[in-house]
């Protein structure tokens, strides 16, 4: 495993954002939560709500709880992204659907700082095909449900966060312990394998 990154000394950041919308050009982030994972363990972990300076939808607000009162005194996106990038360093971007976090987070970090983030990018929505490929609904509700990982709150970006990163961990702990998977390197090619190739695991 020449120049591959072994799980135990690599960082994960687990990263979930609530948005005004599902268009990462045109929306803009409300809330961002990141969790660090190292060594299987939940070390450090940073969050915020962001004042998106656009009125966030009514239907918005309904499904996340954030109102346009609570940004109000919240810091700009441009205020943000330094602490964000900060946090993130050189850490494996981890989410669930980690491509529509991904497109906001680097979208923000653009517009706002001119600043290209280039980490490499897990999504726990793809393992969990792999790992539980029986499994109805792969949305983190479902899933979390099945390996009884509490959400402290739904649509929230902490709380989502929290649970995709107890969810990353166990994930981990099972590549390593079926497949003898020891590199960073490895798990993001186990993400994207057929499932033929590597077997239908049992479950949990």
């Amino acid at each position: 495993m020449t120049n591959e990154r072994l799980l135990e000394d690599s960082t994960f950041v687990v990263v979930d954002v609530e948005t005004t919308g599902m268009n990462p050009i045109e929306d803009r982030i409300t809330e961002i939560a990141m969790m660090k994972v190292t060594g299987g363990n939940i070390t450090d972990e940073y969050s915020t709500l962001i004042n998106p300076l656009i009125t966030i939808p009514a239907f918005i607000t309904d499904l996340t709880g954030i109102n346009n009162l609570m940004v109000a005194d919240a810091p700009p996106a441009r205020e943000v992204v330094p602490s964000m990038a900060e946090f993130l360093g050189d850490a494996v971007f981890t989410a669930h659907n980690a491509s529509f976090d991904w497109m906001f987070v680097s979208q923000t970090a653009r517009r706002e700082r001119l600043l290209e983030l280039s980490n490499d990018r897990l999504c726990t929505v793809k393992m969990t095909r792999r790992i539980l490929p029986f499994l109805p609904s792969k949305s983190l509700g479902p899933v979390a449900r099945f390996l009884d990982v509490p959400i402290p709150q739904r649509h929230g970006a902490s709380g989502d966060a929290y649970a995709t990163a107890q969810i990353l961990i166990r994930y981990l702990a099972y590549l390593q312990r079926k497949f003898a998977i020891r590199s960073v390197e490895e798990v993001l090619r186990f993400q994207t394998v057929p499932l033929a190739a590597v077997g239908i695991p049992a479950p949990l």
